[in-house]
């Protein structure tokens, strides 16, 4: 199976990037999707994190309440490393599960994992693929999700600066384009992938 890692900040359509290489028979997986199941009410990780951060942080019925979670952490740096050292365990835990469940598909598998170089994970896949869009795409993005103005800057603040992970990428897609040149990009990476099977090579790095 080749593992190909997409990563890259926020509202830079990592997301729209996954769906397109399964359109064209990837096999996908989210790890905001997997975050997403581990912190259902009641287990391992959310009651980690409620003994972290205490029942401030869950809703009436147990839920955990991610938007008091997310104010936390982007507006207090010791805040966002006592999350990151609660969930970036057990994240990278179920990434490595779904990746050993399906060690044999003869398909591609593309994972989408946002903190992919900032928690050194790049050892995990064959091949990377940066998904890059302006910083002002980005805010822009944000705001049309109905994310205030200060707490878009909060976040694009707290990330690593997308073009300090192309430095890892095998493949920058830059989503600032169209949407048919974005598809372009997608469709040649998938050519390379399953025609040429050569996942390192220098000439393709960057290229798309």
């Amino acid at each position: 199976m080749q593992r190909i890692a997409i990563t890259g900040g926020v509202a830079e359509g990592k997301t729209t990037v996954l769906r397109l290489f399964e359109s064209l028979g990837a096999r996908g997986v989210s790890s905001d999707t997997l975050a997403a199941t581990l912190l259902l009410p009641g287990t391992e990780l959310w009651q980690q994190l409620v003994r972290e951060f205490g029942q401030a942080i869950t809703t009436a019925d147990g839920a955990l309440a991610r938007e008091r979670l997310a104010s936390l952490a982007f507006a207090d740096a010791t805040a966002r490393r006592r999350l990151n050292r609660v969930m970036h365990p057990a994240v990278v835990r179920a990434l490595q599960a779904q990746l050993e469940a399906h060690e044999s598909s003869p398909v591609p598998t593309f994972i989408e994992v946002p903190l992919l170089i900032e928690v050194a994970l790049q050892g995990f896949f064959d091949a990377i693929v940066v998904v890059q869009a302006t910083p002002a795409l980005q805010r822009k993005r944000l705001l049309e999700r109905g994310v205030s103005p200060q707490r878009a800057r909060q976040i694009l603040r707290a990330q690593l600066h997308t073009r300090c992970k192309t430095a890892f990428a095998d493949w920058v897609i830059r989503t600032h384009r169209s949407l048919e040149q974005v598809e372009a990009q997608v469709h040649r990476i998938w050519r390379a992938l399953t025609q040429n099977k050569q996942v390192y090579s220098e000439a393709q790095r960057n290229s798309a």
